[in-house]
């Protein structure tokens, strides 16, 4: 297929003689912002690229082993002292010593290193709720990610690391199993009016991996107009909060373009036709055809595990509707005022 596009305006010139001075010179400005606002997305895609980088290397450090410095023995003696842990950090660490019970992941662990199908998560208790029930917490968007740093019992697996929808699956059990799979919600009926009634969360599906990814939990994907062949993950709760702090960083930086869409693929792409340099991706990100994009978007959304939260409700005239199952902090709390 030839790249020639069609002179649908005609010449250049004939165009030329029809418009004003005023005209030329308006449009040249358009241009010169158009090229501007090009160049300080480019910076900014750059600069949130080098930012997620240096989250990635700081979070792998502290997945290296160092030495209990607390102790006084002598086979510690002369070993640099641990940074002292955070409140946050603190309340984070899982609860070992808890009961505990062993749960399937929508992924089958195959998004992660360790491969493990399923894994040891704590019960939720009373000081969990003690906790988490904190006004601050839960204004702040953290205590989520705190309780299932709490919860989860692997070492090796944090909030961060979770695929979406593993995450939904663990939150899920763990509202379930604490306070019973009866769920109070309020929804609008077909009228508009909002009714309570009460959902049964045994009742949701769960959804498994439509396609098999490679050792690295990467899935392949060809691009179907540029014949590119790419090698794509899903994203992780980290990723999706990063790609949130970037979209907000951007409002505040006054950029009047949303980059959310770019910034997804610029997480959720690793290589493209072998080739893994992060420059060459960003360049590849903002150069994507629509098509080639959309394409991407939609089998990547068609293979994702989770679980399916479009739920039918009834309605009180005996009907139904279908709507998005509503989670907020009275899903794990329906008895606190928060």
């Amino acid at each position: 297929m030839s790249d020639n596009k069609p002179d649908v305006f005609g010449s250049y010139q004939e165009f030329n003689k029809e418009v004003s001075n005023s005209e030329r010179t308006a449009a040249e400005e358009m241009a010169k912002r158009t090229e501007e606002q090009i160049r300080l997305r480019n910076e900014k895609l750059k600069e949130n690229e080098n930012l997620a980088k240096k989250n990635d290397e700081n979070r792998a450090k502290q997945y290296v082993e160092k030495p209990n410095t607390y102790s006084n023995t002598s086979q510690n003696e002369g070993v640099e002292p641990k940074i002292p842990m955070s409140f946050k950090e603190t309340i984070s660490l899982p609860q070992m010593n808890q009961a505990f019970d062993v749960i399937p992941l929508p992924s089958a662990g195959k998004l992660y290193p360790t491969k493990k199908k399923n894994i040891k998560v704590a019960f939720l208790t009373t000081a969990d709720e003690n906790i988490l029930t904190s006004p601050n917490l839960v204004e702040s968007g953290e205590f989520l990610e705190i309780l299932l740093n709490r919860k989860i019992l692997e070492p090796e697996l944090r909030y961060k690391d979770l695929h979406t929808g593993d995450r939904d699956a663990i939150m899920l059990w763990l509202r379930a199993t604490g306070y019973g799979t009866e769920y109070p919600i309020s929804v609008l009926d077909n009228n508009g009016e909002v009714f309570s009634t009460d959902f049964d969360l045994s009742t949701l599906k769960t959804i498994e991996l439509g396609a098999e990814p490679d050792f690295e939990g990467l899935f392949y994907f060809k691009m179907p107009l540029s014949g590119d062949e790419i090698k794509f993950k899903f994203l992780t709760t980290g990723d999706v909060a990063e790609i949130s702090a970037w979209v907000e960083r951007d409002k505040e930086n006054g950029l009047i373009v949303n980059n959310e869409s770019t910034y997804i693929l610029l997480k959720q792409i690793v290589e493209v036709n072998g080739n893994r340099d992060s420059r060459f991706i960003l360049n590849y990100v903002n150069n994507i055809r629509i098509l080639d994009s959309k394409k991407l978007k939609e089998y990547s959304d068609s293979i994702e595990s989770g679980i399916d939260l479009n739920v039918d409700i009834k309605t009180p005239g005996g009907g139904s509707i279908n709507t998005f199952l509503p989670i907020n902090a009275n899903f794990f709390w329906p008895n606190a005022r928060v």
